[in-house]
């Protein structure tokens, strides 16, 4: 336990991207290959949003291993940009008006943000399974680059 009282918070690896609220700023979270502990201040309020998957790249404009295993606030990322999002966010009386402000904030700038066609397309592919017919099967060339550029997994 640390000297304030809070016990540390262990996170286990669930391959997702999180944008999250934490001290009046946002901080992008994951993902995780590993667990990671966290020590918070005992009253400290987090709110997370969860990117869909084949979303965060696009959105945050850094590939997704860039943040494996990482806990970055979005000013290091995207400057006074995250600044000016952050200060459109009304804090209200309670946490559901809070909750609701990120949500209503997060969607405009996401509005704003062009789509990864290419890695969207790939997640879909992905999630559909195994192809059962021919068609799938050059759907899954016409994303190979794709997913060969954001996941790194070939030079």
């Amino acid at each position: 336990m640390d000297p304030a009282g809070a016990p540390p918070i262990v996170i286990m690896p669930d391959a997702t991207i999180d944008l999250q609220w934490i001290g009046g700023s946002f901080r992008v979270a994951g993902p995780d290959k590993e667990p990671q502990t966290e020590v918070l201040a005992a009253d400290e309020v987090v709110i997370g949003l969860r990117f869909h998957p084949a979303t965060a790249a696009a959105w945050l404009g850094v590939p997704q291993i860039e943040l494996v295993g990482q806990r970055l606030s979005l000013e290091d990322l995207w400057g006074a940009r995250a600044r000016r999002l952050a200060s459109r966010v009304r804090a209200g009386d309670n946490l559901e008006d809070l909750a609701c402000s990120l949500q209503q904030v997060v969607a405009e700038e996401a509005a704003s943000r062009a789509p990864d066609v290419p890695m969207q397309a790939a997640y879909r592919l992905i999630e559909r399974g195994p192809p059962p017919d021919a068609r799938a099967r050059d759907e899954r060339k016409d994303v190979a680059p794709a997913l060969r550029h954001e996941l790194r997994l070939w030079p």
